[in-house]
């Protein structure tokens, strides 16, 4: 990205994808959305990825709610964590002045205390020098080369004082079932918070027009505030997948006059128009 390093990243309009891990999932109809892999995201222009686990024994694997998700089409190799994080490092060490937002969530089992002690012991314990790990937001000369976590797992007071555990995100309230169009600060520190829009429970006509659109006319982001935009919505038409939804809300955002300093926009099924639309101010490079 041909960012200023003094920029915060929260003044950057991040290109994202919603369920980053699903194009190869379990029931397909109502848990896949995205077409592409994490690494043809990545070529697309993709930095801001959205990471939905379940933790076994063995360590921890991408899921979307009840469905698994797999590193093949024919869906026999279960995708584990290592391997999305292999390809971030890689893609980080190939292009060294980037970086990727990651946020990380627990979407299988009952929120657990234990959950993101074992995800650092296992997955960042050693090299912490590849994540951005602090609590308050960082500027793009914090970040490049590196992965910023996004935490939106909850964390025991005792641990995070001892450990950074990346930009907290755990205290985002559910708007799936809600048809308010306020939209709900995130609280990440003393000084620092995010506005978060994702009414995933409503169609994309309303969603668009009740809710994103009047969010995105006023919205303005500085050093303190993010502001989170998910141009996706869980919503179905009778015996349709979401690429039909999806296509919806994708079209109202490419027809919206987009500008600098927005936020942060998760997207199902983005394609080739919209990231342009980001590399525009980003001038993201190809991985």
């Amino acid at each position: 990205m041909k960012l200023r390093d003094s920029k915060k990243i929260s003044e950057t309009n991040l290109f994202g994808t919603h369920d980053s891990l699903t194009a190869y999932v379990d029931m397909e109809k109502v848990c896949r959305c995205q077409s592409l892999t994490l690494r043809e995201q990545l070529v697309l222009g993709v930095r801001l990825i959205d990471v939905r686990l379940n933790r076994k024994k063995d360590g921890f694997y991408l899921v979307h709610s009840l469905a698994d998700c797999y590193e093949d089409k024919d869906k026999k190799i279960p995708l584990t964590f290592s391997s999305v994080l292999n390809d971030c490092l890689g893609f980080l060490e190939k292009n060294p002045d980037e970086f990727i937002v990651m946020s990380v969530k627990q979407d299988r089992g009952i929120q657990s205390r234990f959950f993101f002690p074992a995800f650092y012991s296992q997955y960042i314990s050693g090299n912490e020098e590849k994540w951005y790990l602090g609590s308050e937001i960082p500027t793009v000369a914090e970040c490049r080369g590196k992965i910023v976590l996004m935490r939106r797992c909850k964390v025991l007071p005792k641990y995070s004082k001892g450990t950074p555990c990346g930009l907290d995100f755990s205290h985002w309230r559910d708007q799936g079932k809600t048809r308010s169009a306020k939209i709900y600060p995130v609280k990440l520190s003393k000084t620092q918070t995010a506005t978060v829009q994702d009414r995933y429970g409503l169609s994309p006509e309303r969603k668009w027009y009740k809710c994103e659109k009047p969010f995105l006319d006023r919205c303005k982001c500085d050093g303190d505030n993010i502001c989170v935009h998910f141009i996706s919505t869980a919503f179905r038409y009778k015996n349709e997948s979401l690429v039909r939804t999806a296509a919806e809300m994708n079209a109202f955002f490419k027809e919206y006059e987009f500008s600098e300093g927005k936020g942060w926009f998760f997207f199902d099924f983005p394609d080739e128009e919209i990231a342009k639309k980001f590399a525009k101010e980003n001038n993201y490079g190809k991985g």
